[in-house]
């Protein structure tokens, strides 16, 4: 069972960080990455947005004893599933669960994250809306049953979540960097692996989910969406090269990015502008928080 958590937050490179740690020796070799287990227990397992439910056939693991032989005996084992930290009642059970396993978050520019999300889901053909349309169909709440990736808004709201999963897990708990992991990987990832428990190796960086516009939809919504063959293809092939093959299909339909101009950028930071009050000085995160929202 799990000693490490990647809490979240989504589009914060959780995906590279756990791919990093994958490479290490001591490191079990899940078999999947982002199970949401604990997520879909008190989340549930049926959401509204597009796609959102081959994303579920896909990623979540809702029976305990498929979730246990995920991870392999002997080693450190990590759940990379980076939804956790979106609800505060998920973290509570997992901690209750786990009361001496360690728990990583990872923190990026608030609306690089969300243009971040933003991008991937329209890499995944699932978004129509401009950035902008995505951000108010959100605030009126037509958002609320989506998956967390949507939320533009909600899911770069750091504070709270961060302050209560310090309150609940203290020490516990190492808070990551974005722009110090791009900056300076190799320092990084020696500071998390000793945070867990381990020495440091030669580190590769890893760039997974890289974002853009999709050459061709039609390709893309297959690559992505759940069917038949997909089912008997990973059945048939080992995990590891299933990851790889869709790995390379998505980034070799993968364009450019979307554009962010100044008047989204503008309307986005009005929507957060009350994050900062939210701040509680003198903790262990304080710093990393007022700069991630004053930049």
């Amino acid at each position: 069972m799990p000693d490490v958590f990647i809490l979240g937050f989504t589009k914060c490179a959780t995906t590279s960080m756990y791919n990093q740690l994958m490479k290490h020796d001591a490191v079990s070799n899940t078999k999947r990455k982002e199970p949401h287990f604990h997520f879909s227990k008190i989340m549930g397992n049926r959401f509204e947005g597009p796609a959102d439910n081959d994303t579920v056939k896909q990623m979540f693991v809702t029976d305990p004893e498929q979730y246990k032989v995920l991870y392999e005996q002997g080693k450190l084992s990590i759940d990379g599933s980076a939804m956790s930290i979106e609800d505060p009642r998920v973290l509570e059970e997992m901690n209750s669960q786990f009361p001496d396993a360690k728990y990583i978050i990872m923190l990026r520019d608030p609306l690089e994250r969300a243009f971040s999300a933003y991008s991937h889901l329209i890499r995944d053909a699932r978004e129509t809306l401009s950035f902008r349309e995505a951000i108010e169909h959100e605030l009126k709440g037509a958002r609320a049953a989506y998956m967390p990736i949507w939320h533009n808004i909600k899911s770069s709201r750091y504070v709270e979540p961060v302050q209560q999963a310090r309150e609940l897990l203290g020490r516990r708990l190492k808070v990551v960097s974005y722009r110090d992991y791009a900056r300076n990987n190799h320092q990084t990832m020696d500071d998390i692996v000793r945070f867990i428990g381990l020495k440091p190796i030669d580190w590769q960086s890893d760039n997974a989910n890289r974002s853009g516009v999709p050459r061709s939809k039609l390709f893309q919504k297959v690559l992505m969406r759940q069917s038949v063959v997909k089912t008997l293809f990973i059945k048939i092939l080992p995990d590891k090269y299933v990851t790889a093959i869709k790995r390379y299909l998505v980034e070799r339909n993968t364009g450019a990015k979307p554009v962010l101009n100044v008047d989204d950028r503008l309307y986005f930071e009005s929507c957060i502008a009350d994050e900062l009050c939210k701040i509680n000085p003198n903790t262990p995160d304080s710093a990393l928080l007022n700069m991630l929202y004053r930049s």
